[in-house]
C-alpha cells in the first residue's frame, strides 16, 4: 500500500520512479538512461521524488538531492515544492514555467503543461489545492485558492479556476466553468 504522503520507503520510491518512467510518451520500456539524459521533465520529477524521500525521512542527506533539484528548477523553470504531494505517473510535457507550492496535492496520472500556476487567493492564508486522479492542465490554465478538482477534469489552456470542479468534466474559461460533461 502506498502512503499518503508519498515515497516513504525505498520500494515505494522504486515504485514512484518506475511509474514516472513508465508514463513518459506511452513508451514503458525505453531506458532510464535516455528518459533521464533527454527530457527535462523526467529528469525534474526524478530528483523531486529522490529529494522528497529524503525529506520525508527528516535526513540530513536531503540536502545533496535538493541542491540538485533547485539546479534544474532553475534551469527548466519549474517550481514545484519537493513537500507538495504528487501521485505517482505525473507528466510534465515541456520545460517552461510550472509553478507547484507545497500545500498542494496532486493525484495519480495528472499532466502538466507550460503555464500552470497554483497559487493562493491572498497571503497569510492557509489553503490546500487537491486535485484527483487522472487531471490534464492546459498551456496557461491558473488554479488559485482553496479549490478541489475531481478525478477525470480536463482544464483548457489559459483557464482560470477559482472554485471546486466536479469529477468527469472539461473547464475552460476565465473564470473557468464547465463546458462539457463526459
Amino acid at each position: 500500500m502506498l502512503s499518503e504522503l508519498g515515497p516513504m520507503t525505498l520500494k515505494e520510491l522504486k515504485y514512484y520512479i518506475v511509474q514516472d518512467m513508465g508514463y513518459y510518451n506511452g513508451k514503458p520500456f525505453r531506458s532510464f538512461l535516455s528518459r533521464y539524459l533527454f527530457e527535462a521533465g523526467f529528469k525534474f520529477i526524478f530528483w523531486h521524488r529522490i529529494t522528497r524521500y529524503f525529506y520525508l525521512k527528516n535526513s540530513f542527506l536531503c540536502f545533496f538531492p535538493r541542491f540538485i533539484l533547485k539546479h534544474y528548477s532553475y534551469k527548466y523553470n519549474f517550481d514545484i515544492s519537493y513537500r507538495a504531494q504528487i501521485g505517482p505517473n505525473l507528466q510534465i510535457a515541456h520545460f517552461g514555467y510550472i509553478i507547484v507550492p507545497s500545500y498542494v496535492t496532486l493525484g495519480k496520472n495528472c499532466k502538466l503543461r507550460p503555464g500552470v500556476v497554483f497559487g493562493k487567493k491572498l497571503t497569510g492564508e492557509t489553503e490546500k489545492a487537491v486535485i484527483g486522479d487522472n487531471c490534464d492542465f492546459g498551456v496557461g490554465s491558473k488554479i488559485i485558492g482553496n479549490v478541489k478538482i475531481g478525478d477525470n477534469v480536463i482544464v483548457g489552456a489559459n483557464a482560470v479556476i477559482t472554485k471546486n470542479v466536479p469529477s468527469d468534466v472539461v473547464v475552460a474559461g476565465v473564470p473557468g466553468k464547465i463546458i462539457k460533461i463526459k
